[in-house]
């Protein structure tokens, strides 16, 4: 990979960020910065996945509960 061009603050930044994380090089951060994206990323997407299919199952869960809660119901007869 080539250079890649970042301004004196980033610079700065990195290098401050490295040496917090005592990672030795900067390829290091990077390597270390792509995983951390990569793994908020797919957790992100995963969150995404999930709301959207309860989002789908919702009217179809709830038409089944409906159908279901009068099964669950005692009723009270007169004898008691």
């Amino acid at each position: 990979m080539g250079a890649i061009a970042v301004s004196k603050e980033e610079e700065r930044r990195i290098e401050r960020l490295r040496k917090e994380l005592r990672i030795p090089t900067k390829s290091g951060l990077i390597r270390v910065a792509l995983a951390a994206l990569e793994r908020t990323t797919d957790e992100e997407r995963l969150r995404r996945e999930i709301a959207e299919s309860v989002r789908r199952c919702a009217s179809a869960d709830r038409r089944e509960n409906l159908e279901l809660a009068p099964a669950g119901i005692v009723r009270r007869t007169a004898r008691g």
